[in-house]
C-alpha cells in the first residue's frame, strides 16, 4: 500500500531562518546553541523543559534538559520528526516507545497521528477512503484480525487496509503468525480443532470486511459459493450435511469431500458440486468429473448434470428393479438441457452418473438407448450390445413413447422392446403378445402359402406347412410337407413350456426358455438378468403372459420382478 506522502513533516530552510530571526530577537523564545540544538526560553529567560512549545502552527517538545527532541516519542502518545515537529494527520513507521528498553520488541510498526498529534489506539479509522485498525498501543493491525467475534483481513505489515468485498487466497490464521491466534480461535482453526482447517484456501470478505463463513451459500457477483465454519470456500464435491439439515449426532458442518465419517452410497443426498478450487462457484449444467470420495465413486470420470449444485440422479426405490453383480441397478430418465438437441431425456444412476448403452427405465417400463456421449438415440440402431450378444434394435422416434424400444410389427418386421426378432439361418417361430409369428433370418414376418424350413429344435424340418391368421400370426403348422402332425399355436406354446425346468415357471436357472417349438423373446442385461415373458398356467390349460425381469442375482424363489 502507498502511504500518505506526508509521513514526516520537514521544516523548510526559510522557516528555520525565520525562526532563527525570531528566536534571537526576543528574550522569550527560541535559541540555537553552539551545538546546533534548539532551546526555548521563557520571559524570565529560563530554559523551558519537559514541555511543548508552539512555533507558527507546529508544536515542538523540549526534553528534561531543555533540548528540542527529534525523531522521538513523547509520553508514548505523540511523535516528533527529524525536524522536531509533532506529527499530525500523518503516518510513520518507527519502533514503539517501549522497544527502546525492550530488545525483544518485534521491530518497526506503522502509527497514525490525529489532528491533535495523538496516536490512534484501540480504534478503527477511515483514512483516504480505506479503513484501518489500531491496537491498544497504537500499532496498525495487519493480517488476520478479530473484533467482537467477527474476522477481518488487513493486509501485510506495510498495508493494513481492511479488505472489503474481496476474494483472497490466504494461509489459515495462526499457521504462520502467532499474532493471528485470536482470529484462529474465533474460526476454530487451531491445531487442536476437532474439524481441522486446510492450511490455505480462498476466503471472501464482504461488506464491512467481515469474513463470510458457516453459510449454506453466498451470492457474489451473481454466482453462489459455499463456506465452512472456518471461512474457507468449499470447492468440487462438498458434503453438505448442515445445509440439508443434519440429523442429531451427525456431522455438523459442510465440509470438503473425503471427510465423511461413514462414506458410502447414502452420502450422495448430501453432496453438492461447486467447481474446481480456482473457480468454486455452484455448479449448473454438464460436468465431466470424477465421483466423490464420500460416496466411494471417485475411481473414474463420468458426466453429471447439476442444478443449483445438486446432481440429477435416480433417487427412489421405484428407480431400481433388478440387481447386478454390485447390487441394485438404478436408472432414471430425466429431462435436462443438452448442448446440441435442446432439452432431452438422459439416463442417470443413483450417483448421478450419465449412463450410456441400452438401459431399462423402471419408471417408464421400457428400454432406451444412449450413445457413447449419453445422447438418447431414436430410430434404427444396427448393433446394440446386450450381455449375450449384439442385436439390431429400433427405438420410437415419434412423440408419446419417444426413444422407447418399439413393440410389435413395424414395416413387416417384429420387435420385442426394440429388439428385432430374427431367425439364425432360415425361419423361426416366436411368441409375441399372446400370438405366434414366423420370421426369417432378416426378421421379416412370413405369411405366404408355401413350405417353410423351420429351425426350432423340435421341429427342425424342411417345408413345414404353415397356416396364418389375417394379422399374419400363425394359426397352425403341419409337419412333413403338410402331410404329418398338425399343431395349433396354443399347442406349440404349451409344448414349449412343458419342459423340464428348475422352477415352476418353465425357465431354467438362467431365466431362459427352451425354444424347442416356439422361441420366447428376451433381452439379457445387467450381468445376465433376463427380461422376458412370465407364463402363468390357467385352469383351462392356457397361459397368462406378462413381461417381467428374471433376476439371476436373487434367491430362486424371489427372481421374478
Amino acid at each position: 500500500m502507498k502511504k500518505q506522502t506526508k509521513l514526516v513533516a520537514i521544516l523548510s530552510t526559510a522557516a528555520l531562518l525565520a525562526m532563527g530571526a525570531s528566536m534571537t530577537s526576543f528574550a522569550a523564545g527560541w535559541e540555537k546553541d553552539d551545538s546546533g540544538i534548539w532551546h526555548y526560553y521563557d520571559s524570565d529567560d529560563n530554559m523551558v523543559t519537559s514541555e511543548w512549545r508552539k512555533d507558527g502552527t507546529s508544536w515542538f517538545y523540549l526534553d528534561d534538559d531543555g533540548d528540542m527532541l527529534t525523531m522521538s516519542w513523547v509520553d508514548d502518545e505523540s511523535y516528533v520528526n527529524e525536524r522536531g515537529k509533532r506529527l499530525v494527520n500523518s503516518w510513520i513507521k518507527v519502533p514503539s516507545d517501549d522497544s527502546i528498553d525492550d530488545p525483544g520488541e518485534d521491530g518497526d510498526h506503522w502509527y497514525y497521528f490525529d489532528s491533535k498529534g495523538r496516536k490512534l489506539t484501540s480504534t478503527s479509522k477511515k483514512i483516504n477512503g480505506k479503513t484501518y485498525y489500531f491496537d491498544e498501543d497504537g500499532k496498525m493491525a495487519t493480517g488476520w484480525y478479530e473484533k467482537d467475534g467477527n474476522v477481518y483481513y488487513l493486509g501485510d505489515e506495510d498495508d493494513g487496509t481492511r479488505k472489503d468485498n474481496q476474494w483472497l487466497w490466504l494461509e489459515r490464521p495462526g499457521n504462520a503468525d502467532e499474532d493471528d491466534n485470536a482470529a484462529a480461535n474465533a474460526l476454530d482453526c487451531t491445531d487442536d480443532s476437532s474439524d481441522p482447517c486446510d492450511d490455505e484456501g480462498w476466503y471472501y470478505f464482504g461488506s464491512g470486511g467481515k469474513l463470510t463463513r458457516d453459510t449454506d451459500k453466498k451470492k457474489v457477483n451473481g454466482r453462489y459459493y459455499y463456506f465452512n465454519e472456518h471461512g474457507q470456500m468449499l470447492y468440487e464435491w462438498i458434503n453438505d450435511r448442515k445445509v440439508s439439515g443434519a440429523a442429531p449426532g451427525s456431522q455438523s458442518n459442510a465440509a470438503l469431500d473425503g471427510n465423511a465419517a461413514t462414506p458410502g452410497a447414502s452420502q450422495i443426498e448430501h453432496m453438492i458440486y461447486a467447481n474446481v478450487v480456482e473457480e468454486g462457484w455452484r455448479a449448473d449444467g454438464w460436468y465431466e468429473i470424477s465421483g466423490s470420495v464420500d460416496t466411494e465413486t471417485d475411481d473414474d470420470d463420468h458426466w453429471y448434470f447439476f442444478k443449483n449444485g445438486k446432481v440429477k440422479r435416480a433417487d427412489s426405490a421405484k428407480d431400481a428393479r433388478v440387481k447386478d453383480d454390485d447390487g441394485l441397478v438404478y436408472v432414471k430418465r430425466i429431462k435436462v438441457d443438452s448442448q446440441k438437441m435442446g432439452k432431452q431425456f438422459y439416463a442417470f444412476d443413483e450417483y448421478g452418473r450419465n449412463l450410456t448403452g441400452l438401459q431399462y427405465s423402471p419408471d417408464d417400463q421400457g428400454f432406451y438407448y444412449f450413445n457413447e456421449s449419453g445422447y438418447p438415440v431414436f430410430g434404427k440402431v444396427a448393433s446394440v450390445d446386450c450381455d449375450d450378444d449384439s442385436y439390431e434394435f429400433f427405438f420410437n422416434s415419434s412423440k408419446g413413447k419417444k426413444g422407447q424400444g418399439y413393440n410389435g410389427e413395424k414395416s413387416g418386421y417384429l420387435y420385442f422392446n426394440g429388439k428385432k426378432l430374427t431367425a439364425d439361418d432360415e425361419n423361426r417361430l416366436y411368441f409375441y403378445n399372446d400370438k405366434i409369428y414366423l420370421v426369417n433370418s432378416k426378421g421379416k414376418i412370413q405369411k405366404g402359402k408355401k413350405g417353410y424350413n423351420i429351425e426350432n429344435s423340435s421341429i427342425s424340418e424342411d417345408k413345414v406347412s404353415v397356416e396364418f391368421n389375417s394379422d399374419s400370426s400363425v394359426k397352425s403348422i403341419t409337419l412333413d410337407e403338410g402331410k404329418g402332425t398338425s399343431y395349433t399355436a396354443a399347442q406349440l406354446l404349451a409344448m414349449s413350456l412343458n419342459t423340464d425346468s428348475t422352477t415352476s415357471d418353465y425357465v431354467d436357472e438362467d431365466g431362459r426358455y427352451d425354444d424347442a417349438y416356439v422361441t420366447i423373446p428376451f433381452i439379457q442385461l445387467y450381468d445376465n438378468n433376463v427380461y422376458t415373458y412370465r407364463f402363468i398356467n390357467k385352469k383351462d390349460g392356457s397361459f397368462d403372459a406378462s413381461e417381467m425381469w428374471y433376476d439371476v442375482h436373487e434367491k430362486i424363489t424371489n427372481r421374478w420382478k
